[in-house]
């Protein structure tokens, strides 16, 4: 559909609240309910300030969407999960191979190796997508310890709402891991015929994460038909990643994504090819997306917009861009599925830089972006480095300056640096981004614009007053003040090393493999450097296949389809390979 205002999305909400009280074990719904737009209904209610959080992340959608140089590198993202056990019965303490089988299910769903794509109507096929994520269950716990990223809680609570008491300890559920690092998925027995609910990106840090019933989570076991197969946190992963349900949840509304049909209401069941509503056209509605309400096994796509509106979360200024560097999936010591970083941060040291005498002159403003500091005399240099702000690569940049004067104005010379490199200088091309002179008292304004190749991450902004022309950005000088402040450059340089194994320059042969996969390695790599690893659909490494000169052996992996990783010290690429 067409993308719209924000302010038309909000005021399409308007669900009913769900009831608390329930049987001990609830029935299997027969028809899909998920309690997502209820919830966020509830807490837009409670939050004021989450409605402008959500403008910001439509805001921040629309611009990844519409640049696609901002689009992240189509390598797969991974994110670690922690599920969360909630059980008032045995029977409702799934088993770890049932937890297995819904990340396999995630898996292949998020990277279009779900078999049953191939069921997507021709009219729709092309655009069915893979969104480009994999999700691990977690190594390591917030405090640094192993872990199997399942924690389990017999509870007093026989059957729970979507009031999100599952989520927290003191009312019988389990806390949220940080939901910067994890995927929280709570595991319990719903009641009110709902299957599942998500919170949306904006939302807070203590309930982020997914809801699912325990019938419905995972594939077969003690999951029941009709929603068997997993896709119930399939969808709700989807909502938790920023989708809109496919019908905009109003009569023919709007899902803020450009490539879904218009379609008047939710579809269930298994509908026939084509249903048409909405004077949707030939095809009618694209109710085989897993963000509609059909049954499990016949929904069995996103699509390519739907997986943009994903991506965006990752990209600069996402709401979910911090999972990029989680070591969540990372076990201590270094083992596990998520790599630590490549490239550790180093930590740099800048010169000093002081005004000796603020008898007449020192700098009493700057402000630039979230820093907005007054001040009267600071003995020449102040340390403002604890206050920071966010400036986006090939942004254009004003900063506000003023001069506070014992009595007489005297021409004061102004420079202010970045250190775009971060390399611990402001000597290099560009980084002094401002230099003029003025004996105003009054507030000066200059704009400048972030080099596109700036470096992604937190650096220097130092700013020198002086009435010396000769005064550079470091050493004392005579009359003025120096002051130094942080900035965070973000969707520069560096912004995601990630990649497919074919852009890093390498070739496989053949895929699919039967006993040997072959890896050309680029000349320009140092071969010594290249480990590469194999991950199964659930995110766990296969120790079995090993790498011998530039020859992976995969002879003693199941017939499947596989995860390779290729660590150079430059770079880390993943690719998908079929083992037959």
């Amino acid at each position: 559909m067409k993308k719209n205002f924000y302010a038309l999305f909000l005021g399409l909400l308007g669900l009913s609240a769900t009831s608390a009280a329930w049987a001990q074990q609830e029935p299997l719904p027969t028809k899909r309910a998920c309690a997502s737009m209820e919830v966020l209904e509830r807490q837009l209610a409670a939050d004021p300030a989450m409605a402008l959080r959500l403008r910001g992340i439509e805001a921040q959608t629309e611009a990844f969407i519409d640049n696609a140089v901002a689009y992240r590198a189509t390598g797969t993202l991974t994110i670690p999960v922690v599920v969360h056990v909630l059980y008032n019965t045995s029977a409702q303490n799934i088993s770890d191979a049932q937890i297995a089988s819904q990340l396999a299910v995630l898996n292949e769903d998020f990277n279009k190796l779900n078999s049953d794509v191939s069921k997507a109507p021709a009219a729709f096929a092309s655009r069915a997508a893979d969104v480009g994520i994999q999700f691990v269950l977690a190594k390591r716990d917030p405090s640094g310890n192993a872990t199997t990223g399942i924690e389990r809680k017999q509870s007093s609570v026989s059957s729970w709402s979507t009031d999100d008491r599952i989520k927290s300890t003191s009312t019988g559920g389990l806390n949220a891991w940080p939901s910067g690092q994890y995927l929280n998925l709570w595991v319990g027995n719903l009641g009110g015929g709902i299957l599942g609910y998500a919170q949306f990106p904006g939302g807070a840090a203590s309930t982020d994460g997914v809801v699912i019933t325990t019938s419905g989570f995972g594939r077969g076991g003690s999951s029941g038909a009709p929603f068997n197969l997993g896709r119930t946190t399939t969808h709700e992963v989807g909502h938790w990643l920023n989708l809109r349900h496919i019908w905009g949840d109003a009569n023919c509304g709007n899902d803020l994504v450009s490539d879904t049909p218009t379609q008047q209401t939710s579809n269930y069941g298994c509908p026939s090819f084509p249903h048409v509503t909405c004077s949707n056209g030939t095809s009618g509605d694209m109710f085989m997306n897993y963000m509609d309400y059909v049954d499990d096994a016949c929904m069995y796509m996103f699509s390519t917009g739907q997986s943009s509106r994903m991506n965006a979360l990752f990209g600069s200024g996402g709401s979910r861009a911090s999972l990029l560097t989680s070591n969540g999936g990372t076990a201590p010591g270094g083992g596990g599925t998520t790599p630590p970083p490549t490239n550790p941060p180093t930590t740099v040291t800048y010169c000093t830089s002081k005004g000796s005498n603020v008898s007449y002159e020192w700098i009493d403003l700057v402000k630039l972006g979230s820093i907005n500091r007054t001040s009267g005399k600071d003995g020449g240099y102040y340390d403002g480095t604890a206050l920071s702000t966010t400036l986006a690569a090939g942004s254009s940049q004003t900063i506000n300056i003023s001069t506070g004067f014992a009595s007489s104005a005297y021409s004061e010379n102004w420079r202010v640096y970045i250190d775009y490199n971060q390399d611990g200088d402001f000597t290099d091309a560009g980084e002094t981004v401002v230099s003029g002179s003025s004996s105003s008292a009054g507030t000066l304004s200059a704009t400048f614009t972030v080099p596109s190749s700036a470096k992604t991450g937190k650096t220097r902004l130092r700013v020198t007053m002086s009435d010396n022309a000769a005064t550079t950005s470091c050493g004392n000088y005579s009359y003025g003040e120096t002051e130094d402040y942080s900035v965070v450059i973000s969707g520069g340089s560096s912004a995601r090393q990630m990649a497919t194994v074919e852009q890093a320059g390498y070739r496989l042969y053949p895929n699919p493999a039967t006993d040997v996969l072959n890896i050309e390695i680029p000349a320009t790599i140092d071969a010594r450097a290249v480990t590469v690893s194999v991950y199964d659909l659930r995110g766990a490494e296969m120790k079995t296949a090993r790498f011998e000169g530039s020859m992976l052996h995969v002879g003693n992996l199941a017939s499947g389809i596989y995860l390779l990783r290729i660590s150079d010290g430059q770079q880390v690429s993943h690719q998908r390979f079929v083992k037959e």
